[in-house]
């Protein structure tokens, strides 16, 4: 009798260990997608339309630092309809090298935002991109700072090629 229920309750504690074991090593679900509810904005919505295909443009304020004189990063803010816990960003472009992601805490009462950096990406090696969020609170805007992309030294050789071809032009009509 002895021998029978130890035999019974090894065979149950084996069975509670692999669906125990099988739940740990299953992939991880992905949560509903905040980008695709209804009502949430973004200042360009063809970031947040859910088709991997389509291309959307950060925006750049037309504002420049007095400080450095240069102009500020482009960005993309994404704004939900309420707030959220953001436990992780996901960005599907192949173009982006470096940038910054921001959360607004719920603002201040000096500024409607009060944006906290969540994270600098200096080197993307992957796509999709995927940014972890460790220290989540609820919110309702998302900024990406786009720092850097790939087409960043095309643009710049352009823009030297077409400056040094209109100074060698000024030059030799001297």
């Amino acid at each position: 009798m002895l021998h029978k229920f130890s035999l019974f309750l090894t065979l149950i504690c084996f069975v509670v260990i692999m669906v125990g074991c099988s739940a740990l090593l299953s992939p991880q679900e992905w949560s509903e997608n905040y980008a695709l509810l209804d009502g949430v904005q973004a200042s360009s919505m063809q970031m947040i339309d859910g088709d991997l295909n389509t291309v959307g443009k950060t925006n750049s304020t037309n504002k420049t630092n007095s400080r450095v004189g240069s102009s500020p990063a482009p960005e993309v803010i994404v704004s939900l309809p309420n707030k959220k816990v953001v436990r992780k960003v996901i960005i599907h472009s192949d173009n982006i090298k470096k940038f910054r992601l921001y959360a607004d805490k719920g603002g201040s009462a000096i500024s409607d935002t009060d944006w906290c950096m969540i994270k600098e990406v200096q080197s993307v090696r992957s796509n999709p991109i995927v940014i972890p969020v460790f220290y989540s609170f609820p919110t309702d805007q998302i900024r990406i700072a786009v720092l850097e992309t790939t087409d960043d030294a095309a643009l710049s050789r352009k823009s030297n090629a077409s400056r040094i071809g209109s100074t060698l032009v000024s030059s030799g009509s001297t």
